[in-house]
């Protein structure tokens, strides 16, 4: 099982309801949605997910962006609306997305910290319902200490094996393969690099799935800004099945004028790549070639869109039946 982490921006749920209606996302994949706006898209991806019986895990805590917030100023405007019909719309629309919150292929997720471990023991949280995150090392202790009370419905630890002899149940491994530069540019230094080898080696591990944060990496950053560079990440299997990943790069960077045409030089080097004509032609990869032979710039978003679109698309198809 394949459990892609993603923070829920909106390119990233327009991803996920794309390859659902499109039939690109198998049920070996289950994505883990740590939410970061209290938007309607959001909850229309999840319905989707619903629509098709579809599981998807959703954090219950997360530790970024405005989500908590935004629900807990939409509650607020509720409350203060004084004309009736606005009034009863706004809560028919938080009821409609409660519901949604609490569809049974809505998987609850926790990252694990002290406060959740504390919930867990005190019996305020049902952890043999939960799906419970450590995204550190170090959370380690809590199951050295309290391993047998700590056991989940689902459990996700780094790739540590003194971690894992200490987790009981199911357990899948988390790992960032994406190795995020400071800049743009930095990514000429080292074009093509091994992203992961969990895919293959998982099972042989002893755990039930993997999991990573894909092209768009663990570090989260509440807005972007214009780049001097653009960089175009796509991954792709090396040797062995290795998924590695390749880093097209602009070469117009003096400054942060005409994103068009870095876009233009970033995939000319894509196409002129020397695996280029080996790696899967994906809905995702497709969908850039296209803008790029029509001469036209979709913009930050859809390009980080399409190219996590093509990594989910060849993970689904690598899984297969298996």
């Amino acid at each position: 099982m394949y459990y892609p982490y993603l923070r829920g921006r909106q390119n990233e749920l327009l991803c996920l309801r794309e390859l659902l209606e499109n039939g690109k996302l198998g049920k070996k994949i289950v994505p883990v949605i740590e939410p970061v706006r209290f938007s309607s898209t959001f909850f229309s991806t999840l319905s989707k997910f619903i629509e098709m019986n579809r599981d998807v895990i959703v954090i219950q805590n997360p530790k970024v962006g405005k989500f908590d917030k935004e629900f807990t100023e939409m509650r607020a405007k509720t409350e203060r609306e004084g004309d009736t019909d606005k009034k009863k719309k706004l809560q028919e629309t938080l009821e409609v997305y409660m519901e949604i919150l609490k569809n049974e292929h809505i998987l609850a997720g926790y990252i694990n910290d002290a406060e959740m471990v504390s919930e867990f023991l005190k019996k305020n949280k049902d952890i043999e319902d939960a799906i419970v995150i450590n995204r550190e090392l170090g959370n380690y202790e809590y199951y050295d200490e309290y391993g047998e009370e700590l056991v989940a419905k689902l459990t996700f630890i780094p790739n540590d094996m003194d971690f894992k002899d200490d987790v009981s149940g199911e357990v899948a491994v988390i790992e960032d393969g994406y190795k995020k530069a400071k800049r743009n540019i930095d990514y000429l230094e080292q074009p093509d690099e091994i992203f992961s080898r969990n895919h293959v080696v998982y099972k042989k591990r002893g755990y039930c799935g993997f999991c990573d944060y894909s092209i768009v990496g663990s570090e989260y950053e509440e807005s972007g800004f214009a780049p001097l560079a653009i960089a175009i990440h796509l991954v792709y299997f090396g040797k062995k099945d290795v998924l590695r990943i390749h880093h097209f790069v602009s070469e117009s960077n003096e400054n942060i004028s005409d994103p068009a045409r870095k876009f233009e030089e970033a995939m000319s080097h894509l196409v002129d790549w020397e695996n280029f004509d080996v790696i899967p032609k994906t809905t995702g990869l497709n969908n850039l070639l296209s803008y790029y032979y029509h001469g036209r710039f979709p913009g930050l978003g859809v390009i980080k869109k399409y190219s996590l679109m093509h990594h989910l698309e060849i993970i689904n198809d690598y899984l297969g039946d298996e």
